[in-house]
């Protein structure tokens, strides 16, 4: 009887989850003088951009809007090519996948906010070497959880924040497959030996649980928190444009509607307050930090409000290079680096932004898997390598400093 039940819940709640049929991902070939037509066009037809890098912009486009993208494309002579022909049959396949039983977490798989929190409950009771914290509240009332690995005091700390944006699950599952590769390698593995004897670690596998746990009840490609002022028509703030630096700069929006919405003023949003209270208390003995995303391959550095570049901007250069090399080592997957707003797009308001003004110099920001065969909606069957050499260009990048 109860297993009915729940076999009724999960086809009850498959039916109220938002679809994407027809929906299509387009690359479109943009170079720097086109970029000015584009960012009418985007706001145009209000186009989700999905990724982007110096020469490229994937967008998910409404097969209602196809026509008048296409003409407003040919319009400017922007080339176009179908990247995802029907998002929702990626979509399919991932909630086919999670539509199940509560389990343990594991490595191989995406596993759902609950089970990430009762993942980490747990080892914070049975290994000494950890330490669980609530960082605060967010929205909607769920933990946003910090765990510290430590096998020895007196060291300095890295910071590692994964899934501020909902949709990318590949960062939450990256954050959690380091979790188990630290604590079960340290001893035997020499790398993860290696680093837990230089430093601590900080990670925050899901810094926007409200929208991670939508992302799994309603609508798989979620990307901002689901907080909603009277003043604004929909949901959400975009919480890496929400830091209180440089706020309502390049690279943000004030349409609650948009992707990138800063939302009503810097710091307006609960996660932002507790994550900024963090960093903070943290910045006098935390060595780096690295806020890891999806997707595009990229590897990058302050600053994203302006073009312009840190004093530390070569040696931030160096350890990147270094990362990347050895992440590149493990499978041959090819990154590019450089500073976040040359690199991707110009980006106020956010993670390392303000972490490099809190202090923190090497502030880093990675953009896993893949290149736009998936995007964000990656296979499980791609979760281990790409922790893996994350993790191995982490490690190195790190140990280079």
């Amino acid at each position: 009887m109860i297993r009915t039940l729940v076999l009724f819940a999960v086809v009850a709640l498959a039916s109220a989850r938002v679809s994407y049929e027809g929906f299509q991902v387009w690359r479109l070939e943009v170079n720097q003088e086109q970029k000015p037509f584009f960012n009418h066009i985007l706001q145009k037809h209000n186009l989700d951009v999905w990724a982007e890098s110096r020469d490229w912009i994937d967008v998910m486009v409404d097969p209602k809007l196809r026509h008048g993208v296409m003409s407003s494309l040919a319009a400017k002579a922007i080339h176009s090519t179908v990247m995802i022909d029907n998002v929702q049959t990626l979509i399919d396949r991932d909630y086919k996948l999670i539509d199940r039983e509560p389990r343990d977490v594991v490595f191989d798989d995406y596993n759902s906010f609950e089970e990430i929190e009762a993942y980490l409950a747990g080892l914070a009771e049975t290994d000494d070497r950890t330490s669980l914290r609530s960082l605060g509240k967010s929205v909607e009332g769920r933990d946003l959880w910090q765990l510290t690995i430590s096998v020895g005091a007196g060291k300095e700390g890295i910071w590692l924040d994964c899934g501020i944006h909902a949709r990318e699950w590949i960062g939450q599952a990256t954050c959690l497959w380091g979790i188990n590769y630290l604590l079960t390698g340290y001893g035997t593995d020499p790398d993860a030996t290696a680093f837990l004897d230089a430093y601590d670690i900080y990670i925050m596998p899901v810094t926007n649980p409200d929208g991670y746990v939508y992302t799994w009840s309603d609508d798989r490609l979620w990307r901002k928190n689901r907080n909603k002022y009277d003043e604004d028509l929909c949901y959400g703030i975009d919480l890496n444009r929400n830091f209180d630096d440089h706020f309502g700069g390049e690279g943000t929006s004030d349409n609650s509607c948009s992707q990138t919405y800063r939302g009503p003023s810097a710091a307006s949003e609960p996660e932002t307050q507790v994550v900024q209270a963090a960093i903070n208390e943290l910045a006098p003995s935390t060595k780096a930090l690295f806020s890891i995303h999806s997707y595009s391959q990229l590897w990058m550095y302050p600053f994203g409000y302006t073009s312009d570049v840190p004093p530390e901007a070569d040696e931030l250069d160096r350890v990147t290079a270094i990362g990347v090399e050895a992440l590149t080592a493990v499978y041959g997957t090819r990154y590019d680096y450089g500073p976040v707003a040359t690199t991707i797009y110009p980006a106020a308001s956010n993670t390392i932004d303000y972490s490099y003004a809190a202090g923190i110099s090497y502030s880093f920001t990675l953009e896993l898997r893949d290149t736009g065969l998936f995007g964000f909606q990656l296979p499980a069957f791609e979760i281990e390598p790409t922790a893996e050499e994350t993790w191995a260009g982490l490690i190195a990048a790190i140990l280079a400093i």
